[in-house]
């Protein structure tokens, strides 16, 4: 696959470590083979120990709204993917900043589904950052 193929398909560059890349990959998991995928409920273990429950939940749920709530199709990136698509993207800033700066992750999420309402949505991922800050791995992308 040529480099500027690549770079519109998948414009972002992925986290490589740390909180953002396990839920990166949890993420891709969950929507590429459901919701309850071992794979991603393993990693979720191994990186937040035995308090991976409620940010696994969590995760879930957001998914789950983000399927019921978007207007548009959302690409997901394959598991190994050193890149993110748009819409990765999104929601990882979303998540980022749903914490100090809900307007900003209610612009994330609207962008992401292009729903007229996301007051639910916005509020399953605030409460999903501060699980993740409460489990000392609050969410660090760089820009």
């Amino acid at each position: 696959m040529n480099e500027p193929h690549l770079a519109r398909i998948l414009p972002h560059t992925a986290p490589l470590e740390g909180p953002p890349r396990a839920l990166l990959v949890a993420l891709r998991r969950m929507a590429i083979h459901g919701l309850y995928d071992a794979s991603a409920s393993l990693l979720m273990f191994e990186h937040f120990g035995l308090h991976f429950r409620k940010p696994l939940v969590l995760m879930r749920a957001l998914l789950m709204e983000v399927s019921q709530t978007t207007r548009k199709p959302i690409q997901i990136a394959p598991c190994c993917a050193s890149r993110m698509t748009t819409a990765e993207n999104a929601l990882l800033r979303a998540m980022t900043c749903a914490d100090h700066d809900p307007a900003q992750a209610g612009q994330h999420l609207q962008d992401l589904t292009q729903a007229p309402a996301i007051e639910g949505l916005l509020a399953t991922t605030r409460v999903l950052a501060s699980a993740l800050r409460d489990s000392g791995r609050e969410l660090r992308v760089e820009a």
